[in-house]
C-alpha cells in the first residue's frame, strides 16, 4: 500500500511541475528573441499612400533553446483620443482589436540564429488593418512561436504609432491652423578628452571611440549627413531646425584633428586614429550648421544645478562659457539659450553668465495644465519656453527611467521612436492642440538613431508639413516683459540624480589650484599665449567630473575628476627646481649661498615664492621670501644665502609654491655639510682661557700653601721649595713620570759625552 501511494505522488509532481525547464529569457519576463525594426511603409498614411504596410527587420534568437513554427503578424489598437491614451500607447503593450492571419516566418530559429523578417498587411479590407477613419493608430508586431520544451508564446514584438492623415479612398483631415513646430538636433557625446595639448604636452584621449563615432557609418557622421542629406539650403525643415552642441565635443574632435595620444588599460599610450575622421565629421558639421540655429549645451553638458548647490558659480559661469568656443569652431553665430539637464533649473542666479531663454520641461515650471506657452521666470529677466513633455516621451523611450539622460537613446529599434514621434506629432496638431504655442522637439541627449532612421523623421516631418498639420518655425525667443510669470518647480526625482556632493568637493579642490594658478601666470605683450590658454583646458578637465553623462553614478564622476587632477599636477610640475646630483658642502666660511635653479617649461611667465622650513643651526636669508618672476620657456638661477651656525650635516628642503601655497613640482631635498664652527669658536676660546686663568690661580694657591706649611715646620732655606716629603705635587709627578722608567725607580741615567740630556723640569735643564 505504501509503495502505491508513493507511485501516486511522484505521478501527481510530474504533471504538475515541468520535466523541461522553461527558456531562461522567458522565466526572467523575457522574450526568447529580438525583433529589430528597419523600415515602415508608410510611416504616415496619406494622399498617394500604398493600400497596404510593410514592416521589414531581423529576428535574432537570443536564448539558448531552438524555436520552432515562428510566425508574425501585424495587430491595430483603437485610435488615441486623448494625450493620456497616446502616453499608454508609446510605454504599454495597446489593446488591439484586429487580429489578422499569422504568416509563417521560419520553421526553425537555432540559438543565436537571425533571419529576416518581411510582413505584408492591407489598411483596410479583409485580414486587414482596418483602418477607415483618420486618427493615430497603435500597432504591434507580434511574434509567435514555440520554444523547445515549451509551449507556443509570444517570442517578441514592437509597437509604435501609425498616423493616419487620410484613409484609404478618404478625404484628408486639415486642421483649422498648423502647429508651429521647432526640433533639436543634439550633438553630444561622452567625455573622451584626458588632457588637452598644454604646455608642449600632446593631447590624451580616454579611448578611441569616438573616432568610430566621427567616421562614416557612426552616430554623429549619422546625424550631422542625415540632416545634410534631407534639409538643404531653402528647405522649409531648414528654420525649425536648432542644432544643440557640446562645446566639450568641439574641442575633443578639434584636438584629434592635430594628431592625439590614446590611453590603454594598462596606462600606455599609442597613437589614435581619427584625425582623419575628425577632420571630416567637422567639416560636414560646418556645412550643416552654416545659417542655421545654433545653441552651446553647458560644457561637458556640465551638471549646473549641481554646481550652483556646492557653491561653484565660477564652474556654472566656466560650464556656461562654450558659446565662444562654438562661434570660433563652426563659424557662426550661436543663440543665447539653456538647454539645462532634465530641462530644469532650481535657481537661474547660480551663475552670473546665464542666459536669457531657457528650454524647460513643463513640470519643472509651476503652469497650468496642459500649457506649453512660454512664460517668464517669477523675479528673474529670464523667459521659459517649455518643451513639449509627449513629443519628448515619443522620440525618448528612456525618458521616464533612470538612464535618460546618460545612456544612449533610443538603445535599439530607433525606427520605432521615430515612428512614435510622427504619432504624437499628428496628434499634437489635430486632436491635441495646444493654440498659440510652438511645439518643441527635444530628442535624448546622445540621440542614437541611424542616419536612415533620422531621414524617415524628417521625411515625415515633411509630410505632416505639406499636409497642413504643422509649420516648421525657428525656436520660439520672446521677450519676458509681454509674458506671465511662473515660478521654477524641480523635480525631485532630478534632484536625487545629481552629481553628488563628495565628488564637487574633490572638484572644487582642485579648481581651486587651477585659480590659483591663474593668479600666478604673467602675460607679457610680445607673446601671443594668454592665461586662458594654460587654466582653462584644466577648468574644463574638472567639467568633465559633473557631466549629464555620470548623474546617478558617482564612481565614475570621481574617476574623470582624478584623470584631471593628474593633468593638473602634470601643468604644475613643469615649473620646478632642476635635479642636482651630491651635496652642498661649506668647508671654511658660515655663511655662503646655495645654487638653485628654476625650470619654467610652460610656454608663459610664472611668479613663485620659495617656501623653505626652519632647520636648527642654518639660517636662509629671507630675501627669497618674496615671489620671483621665472619667464616663460626658461631657466633662472638662484643663490639662497645660509648661514650655518655650528659645524654639521643639515637637510634643507626647497618647495616652490604660488603665492597662495599651491605648490609646484616636487619638494627638493637637499643636504648641506658644514666644516665651520661658527659661533662656536669664540665660544670655545673663552672657556679655555677661563679654565687656563683657574689653573695658573690653583698652582700659585697651592705653592703659597706649601710655604705656609715649611715654616711651620721650622725650614730656614729660602730656596727650599720641594714639598714635604710625604706629599708629591701633581707637576712632581708628571715630571717623574716623563724621566722615563730609570728615573720612576730612583736611579739616574749615565750622561754621554756631546750628547744633551733631556731636560726633566722646568728648572732642572743639562746646558752642556
Amino acid at each position: 500500500m505504501r509503495f502505491l501511494l508513493a507511485a501516486l505522488v511522484a505521478v501527481l509532481l510530474c504533471a504538475i511541475v515541468p520535466l523541461v525547464p522553461a527558456p531562461q529569457a522567458a522565466a526572467q519576463g523575457e522574450t526568447p528573441t529580438q525583433l529589430d525594426v528597419i523600415n515602415i511603409t508608410p510611416s504616415a498614411v496619406g494622399v498617394g499612400s500604398p493600400d497596404e504596410m510593410v514592416v521589414t527587420g531581423r529576428l535574432t534568437n537570443t536564448s539558448d533553446h531552438q524555436i520552432n513554427n515562428v510566425e508574425a503578424r501585424i495587430q491595430r489598437g483603437n485610435a488615441t483620443s486623448a494625450e493620456p491614451a497616446v502616453q499608454r500607447a508609446l510605454r504599454e503593450d495597446p489593446a488591439t482589436v484586429t487580429e489578422p492571419a499569422f504568416t509563417a516566418i521560419a520553421a526553425r530559429l537555432a540559438p543565436g540564429q537571425q533571419i529576416p523578417v518581411e510582413l505584408h498587411i492591407p489598411l483596410t479590407g479583409a485580414n486587414s488593418l482596418q483602418i477607415s477613419q483618420p486618427g493615430v493608430y497603435p500597432l504591434l508586431v507580434n511574434v509567435n512561436g514555440a520554444p523547445s520544451g515549451g509551449g507556443r508564446a509570444r517570442i517578441a514584438q514592437a509597437q509604435f504609432l501609425l498616423p493616419v492623415l487620410a484613409p484609404p479612398g478618404g478625404a484628408p483631415v486639415r486642421p483649422e491652423k498648423p502647429t508651429e513646430t521647432s526640433m533639436l538636433v543634439p550633438l553630444v557625446d561622452y567625455p573622451r578628452l584626458e588632457r588637452e595639448a598644454i604646455g608642449g604636452m600632446r593631447t590624451v584621449l580616454a579611448d578611441d571611440q569616438l573616432s568610430t563615432s566621427l567616421a562614416p557609418g557612426g552616430r554623429l557622421y549619422d546625424l550631422v549627413q542625415a540632416v545634410s542629406d534631407r534639409v538643404t539650403p531653402g528647405s522649409p525643415l531648414g528654420s525649425a531646425l536648432c542644432f544643440a552642441v557640446d562645446p566639450d565635443l568641439l574641442i575633443t574632435v578639434q584636438s584629434m584633428q592635430r594628431g592625439y595620444l590614446v590611453r590603454q588599460p594598462n596606462g600606455s599610450l599609442v597613437e589614435g586614429i581619427g584625425a582623419g575622421a575628425a577632420d571630416l565629421w567637422l567639416s560636414k558639421l560646418r556645412q550643416a550648421t552654416s545659417g542655421r540655429c545654433v545653441i552651446a549645451l553647458p560644457y561637458a553638458d556640465a551638471d549646473i544645478v549641481a554646481l550652483g548647490r556646492a557653491g561653484l558659480p565660477d564652474l556654472v559661469d566656466g560650464a556656461l562659457d562654450g558659446t565662444d568656443l562654438v562661434r570660433n569652431i563652426l563659424r557662426v553665430e550661436p543663440r543665447n539659450v539653456l538647454w539645462p539637464i532634465e530641462g530644469a533649473l532650481n535657481d537661474p542666479a547660480i551663475g552670473q553668465k546665464m542666459p536669457h531663454t531657457a528650454l524647460l520641461e513643463p513640470r519643472a515650471l509651476n503652469l497650468p495644465a496642459g500649457s506649453l506657452s512660454p512664460v517668464r521666470v517669477r523675479n528673474r529677466d529670464m523667459t521659459a519656453v517649455p518643451i513639449d513633455p509627449l513629443l519628448t516621451s515619443a522620440l525618448d523611450p528612456q525618458h521616464d527611467t533612470e538612464q535618460k539622460v546618460t545612456a544612449l537613446s533610443p538603445p535599439q529599434n530607433g525606427l520605432l521612436s521615430v515612428q512614435d514621434a510622427l504619432g504624437a506629432l499628428a496628434f499634437r496638431a489635430t486632436q491635441g492642440q495646444v493654440p498659440g504655442t510652438t511645439s518643441v522637439l527635444a530628442p535624448p541627449r546622445r540621440w542614437n538613431l541611424r542616419g536612415d532612421d533620422l531621414r524617415a523623421l524628417l521625411d515625415g516631418m515633411q509630410q505632416l508639413a505639406d499636409a497642413g498639420l504643422i509649420r516648421p518655425t525657428p525656436m520660439p525667443d520672446p521677450s519676458p516683459s509681454a509674458l506671465p510669470e511662473a515660478d521654477l518647480d524641480y523635480p525631485v526625482d532630478a534632484g536625487s540624480a545629481e552629481i553628488s556632493q563628495p565628488v564637487l568637493a574633490e572638484l572644487a579642490a582642485q579648481n581651486f589650484k587651477v585659480g590659483d594658478l591663474y593668479g600666478s601666470i604673467r602675460e607679457e605683450r610680445s607673446s601671443t599665449v594668454r592665461k586662458g590658454d594654460i587654466t582653462t583646458p584644466l577648468r574644463n578637465g574638472l567639467l568633465h567630473g559633473a557631466s549629464s553623462a555620470w548623474r546617478g553614478s558617482p564612481d565614475a564622476a570621481r574617476r574623470w575628476v582624478d584623470r584631471t587632477t593628474l593633468t593638473i599636477d602634470d601643468v604644475l610640475s613643469q615649473v620646478h627646481i632642476e635635479e642636482f646630483a651630491g651635496q652642498v658642502t661649506r668647508m671654511d666660511t658660515a655663511t655662503s649661498p646655495i645654487p638653485l635653479t628654476v625650470v619654467n617649461d610652460l610656454p608663459i611667465t610664472v611668479v613663485v615664492v620659495f617656501r623653505i622650513p626652519r632647520v636648527p643651526g642654518v639660517e636662509i636669508k629671507q630675501d627669497f621670501d618674496g615671489p620671483v618672476t621665472i619667464p616663460a620657456n626658461s631657466r633662472r638661477g638662484f643663490q639662497l644665502p645660509a648661514t650655518t651656525q655650528r659645524a654639521g650635516k643639515f637637510t634643507i628642503d626647497v618647495t616652490l609654491t604660488t603665492e597662495a601655497g599651491t605648490q609646484f613640482g616636487t619638494t627638493k631635498r637637499m643636504q648641506l655639510e658644514s666644516n665651520n664652527f661658527g659661533a662656536l669658536i669664540p665660544i670655545l676660546t673663552v672657556t679655555a682661557a677661563a679654565l687656563l686663568v683657574l689653573m695658573s690661580g690653583l698652582r700659585i694657591a697651592k705653592r703659597a700653601l706649601a710655604r705656609r706649611r715649611r715654616k711651620a715646620a721650622g725650614s730656614t732655606d729660602p730656596d727650599d721649595l720641594s714639598e714635604p716629603s710625604n706629599q708629591t705635587e701633581p707637576d712632581a709627578e708628571a715630571d717623574t713620570a716623563s724621566k722615563g722608567p730609570a728615573a720612576a725607580n730612583g736611579t739616574q741615567q749615565d750622561s754621554t759625552p756631546g750628547t744633551a740630556q733631556i731636560a726633566t723640569t722646568d728648572g732642572d735643564r743639562n746646558l752642556n
